[in-house]
């Protein structure tokens, strides 16, 4: 269970599987998740790549600075950054799915000679903007408002509003457990990055010059999203997934394994990506 020191004094942990010398893959996983939720594709990557996946700060296993202050887009990306100087990745492919995509897209417009490629999924390049509809509106404010109820009442209090609604005790228990081992400083920290995060959109056609892949579900109250970094990159691989919602890794793990294995052997065979598909 390796673990290293960021710059600013940082713990992230990170897991990873493969052959060190296979092409590297880093995954970043969603907001309150952690390595953990990309275990479906290690499972189908890991005999061809070496599979890297960290818990972004805040978040699983890594530390959770008490200063919020030390919680910016910039900063995840560049743990990202030092990340992969620390296991000598100097071209790399980046996946991010949610929160993770945001940071990938932050990581891409930055330093994009970093990547071979970059795949996307359940994203967004800004916190605001006119094209979103109200269904992006509406579950950004649902999170805004959780954010309120953690930073009065603590995960525990959080945890125990969101399993009021679950009719089963079972999984209600399961919610408050998952709530209960979050972070506060993590999980107020990325809520705070969410919101105040540059907008990208203005960069995306200049500077992901790389292979890019977007994917996401057309039941995702993010999906018009998807549709705005669609017009800036007209080169880019589209995938609408039909009927999935958020979190296409999880939801829809082989589609999305055969979707992500696709696009990479063809980066690596040198062939185009441009295309809009629907699985």
């Amino acid at each position: 269970m390796p673990d290293f020191t960021t710059s600013d004094g940082v713990s992230l942990h990170y897991e990873c599987w493969g052959d060190p010398g296979a092409p590297p893959v880093l995954f970043l996983h969603g907001y309150t998740s952690s390595h953990r939720m990309w275990q479906p594709q290690v499972r189908e990557f890991a005999d061809d790549y070496f599979v890297v996946a960290p818990d972004l700060r805040g978040h699983g296993l890594s530390d959770a600075p008490s200063d919020l202050a030390t919680y910016t887009m910039e900063r995840y990306a560049t743990d990202v950054l030092e990340l992969a100087d620390h296991l000598e990745a100097e071209v790399f492919a980046l996946v991010g799915c949610s929160f993770g995509g945001m940071i990938a897209l932050q990581f891409g417009v930055t330093w994009p000679g970093r990547l071979a490629c970059l795949a996307v999924s359940d994203a967004s390049p800004a916190y605001e903007r006119p094209e979103y509809d109200e269904r992006f509106r509406a579950r950004e404010a649902a999170m805004r408002e959780n954010e309120q109820v953690a930073a009065r009442f603590g995960m525990e209090g959080l945890g125990k509003r969101a399993a009021a609604t679950a009719t089963d005790r079972f999984v209600a228990e399961g919610i408050r457990s998952r709530y209960a081992r979050l972070k506060l400083e993590g999980f107020l920290g990325a809520a705070r990055v969410r919101r105040e995060r540059p907008d990208v959109t203005p960069l995306l056609r200049e500077r992901l010059t790389m292979p890019v892949l977007l994917c996401d579900g057309d039941a995702d109250p993010v999906f018009c999203a998807l549709e705005v970094m669609a017009r800036e990159l007209p080169d880019a691989r589209v995938v609408t997934f039909r009927g999935a919602g958020h979190g296409l890794p999880a939801q829809r793990p082989e589609q999305f394994n055969a979707v992500l294995r696709d696009f990479l052997r063809d980066v690596e065979d040198g062939r185009p990506v441009a295309g809009r598909f629907t699985v």
